[in-house]
C-alpha cells in the first residue's frame, strides 16, 4: 500500500494556510494604523477649525503703548551706530558721538 505521498501535500497546505493567516494579520495591522492616522488627522482638522473660528485677542492696553517711544529711541540710536560704519568711518568727527555705558568694576 502507498502511504507516503499525502504527507507532503498536507504540509504544503498547512504552510499556505499559515502564510494566509500572516497576510491577514498584516492587513489588519495596516488597517488599524490607517484608522489611527485618520483619527489623528480629524482631530487636527477640528483643532484648526476651532482656532480659525475663535474670536480675536483683545486690543492692547493704552498704557502699554507708552513704552513704545522708549523702544523706538533705542532702535534709532542703534541704527545710527550701525550707520557710523567700521574702521576709518567709525572715527569720523563730524558725526555726533554717542556716550558709552560705563559699568564700574568692569575694565
Amino acid at each position: 500500500m502507498c502511504g507516503g505521498g499525502g504527507g507532503a501535500q498536507k504540509a504544503q497546505a498547512q504552510a499556505a494556510a499559515q502564510a494566509q493567516e500572516q497576510s491577514l494579520a498584516l492587513q489588519r495591522e495596516q488597517m488599524a494604523m490607517q484608522q489611527q492616522q485618520a483619527a489623528t488627522q480629524q482631530a487636527q482638522y477640528q483643532e484648526q477649525l476651532a482656532i480659525s473660528k475663535a474670536p480675536p485677542p483683545p486690543a492692547p492696553n493704552e498704557g502699554a503703548m507708552a513704552a513704545a517711544s522708549a523702544i523706538d529711541t533705542v532702535n534709532q540710536a542703534t541704527a545710527q551706530t550701525i550707520r557710523a560704519g567700521t574702521g576709518r568711518k567709525k572715527l569720523r568727527t563730524d558725526l555726533p558721538s554717542m556716550s558709552t555705558l560705563a559699568i564700574p568694576g568692569v575694565g
